[in-house]
């Protein structure tokens, strides 16, 4: 049974969203801490996580206001009222990014938000991710990505291509994303031209594969 709740309730329930420099929308954020692949790739020389942006700039300037915030987040997960706080939330908003920092917990956590997509329909949804594998099982298990979500399987290496799992080729609604250092690996983003924002760019919410520059 579906609750509906005011947004002040549902912020404390759940932590808040963020609003970052760069978007044009509201996104939510968890702790980087709490990644599971994008933790252990961190340790990695080289790898994209090694360089992870969310764990420097605005995000290590105020951590003493953000870290408590995400971590609050991720203690909400597990609430029952979860899905019914973020739906709230959300609202109408016409688009919406998961995840500025952070990543997926597990399978439980993704069926969440897809359910929060699905209550969501009039919102374009992003979710980039390097839980490859968390995909697979939702998808493997019979699981269908709303048509209103997109889910972008996130470069490990720069100037390495996203190799999709095969039980993930032609899965709508699931893309890549790459990291190039010199040329693009797919369409680049047009952020750093633009002062570092999207502006009228939209490309995130569709199908097309997109490449940052390594920040």
């Amino acid at each position: 049974m579906r609750v509906i709740m005011l947004k002040k309730d549902a912020s404390a329930l759940t932590g808040g969203l963020t609003q970052t420099s760069k978007m044009p929308c509201k996104s939510y954020s968890l702790p980087t801490e709490a990644c599971k692949t994008g933790f252990k790739m961190s340790k990695i020389k080289g790898s994209v996580c090694s360089k992870c942006y969310a764990d420097s700039g605005f995000y290590k300037l105020y951590q003493n206001t953000i870290k408590p915030a995400q971590f609050a987040r991720l203690d909400s997960l597990t609430s029952p009222a979860w899905v019914d706080a973020m739906v709230a939330l959300i609202g109408l908003d016409a688009y919406f990014r998961w995840h500025d920092a952070g990543d997926l917990q597990g399978l439980a956590h993704f069926k969440k938000i897809v359910e929060v997509c699905e209550l969501t329909p009039k919102t374009k949804h992003w979710l980039p991710t390097r839980e490859y594998a968390i995909i697979k099982a939702f998808i493997s298990a019979g699981g269908v990505i709303p048509k209103n979500l997109i889910v972008r399987l996130s470069a490990m290496y720069p100037d390495k291509a996203v190799i999709v799992p095969k039980s993930l080729q032609n899965v709508r609604g699931v893309t890549t994303s790459n990291v190039h250092t010199v040329n693009p690996l797919g369409r680049a983003c047009k952020a750093p031209k633009q002062n570092g924002e999207c502006r009228d760019c939209r490309d995130c919410w569709e199908s097309k594969v997109i490449s940052y520059a390594l920040h």
